[in-house]
C-alpha cells in the first residue's frame, strides 16, 4: 500500500513539474530564423527602402534610428500564438554614446506577418519584405 502512495505521488509531482515547465517561457540568445529579415508595414516601404524598415538579424534588430542587440528573448505560449518578449540594448543611430535597454513583442502570424510593439497594446501588423 504504501508503496503504492509514493508511485502515485512521484506521478503527481512530475505532472505538476511538466505543468510548471510548459506554463513558463524559454529563454533564447537570438532570433527564430523564421523572424530574420526585414520587416515594413506596406509593401510600399520595402520597395522605397523605407526609413521605417525594421531589420531583423540573428542577434540584433534595428531600423533608421539605431540598433540592438539582443540581452535575451523570452519565448512564451499565448492565446494567439507565441510570443517573444525581447530584452535589448539600443544605441542610437545619430549618437553612439546614447545606450538605452529597450522591451519589445514579436508574435508571429504566418505567412511573413508579425505583430511587433513596446506593448501588446501597441503592436503593429508588420510583413516580411521580399528579399529581407
Amino acid at each position: 500500500m504504501s508503496r503504492t502512495i509514493v508511485l502515485v505521488a512521484a506521478a503527481a509531482a512530475s505532472a505538476l513539474l511538466s505543468q510548471e515547465a510548459t506554463g513558463h517561457g524559454v529563454r533564447l540568445n537570438a532570433f527564430p530564423v523564421a523572424l530574420v529579415g526585414s520587416w515594413a508595414e506596406t509593401a510600399d516601404q520595402c520597395g522605397a527602402k523605407d526609413k521605417s524598415i525594421i531589420s531583423i538579424e540573428s542577434a540584433k534588430y534595428g531600423d533608421a534610428s539605431g540598433t540592438c542587440a539582443v540581452l535575451w528573448i523570452e519565448e512564451t505560449p499565448g492565446s494567439e500564438g507565441t510570443n517573444y518578449a525581447v530584452h535589448a540594448r539600443c544605441t542610437a543611430a545619430k549618437d553612439q554614446t546614447k545606450t538605452q535597454t529597450v522591451n519589445i513583442i514579436v508574435r508571429p502570424q504566418g505567412n511573413d506577418r508579425a505583430s511587433m510593439g513596446r506593448s501588446f497594446q501597441g503592436l503593429k501588423t508588420y510583413q516580411r519584405c521580399p528579399n529581407g
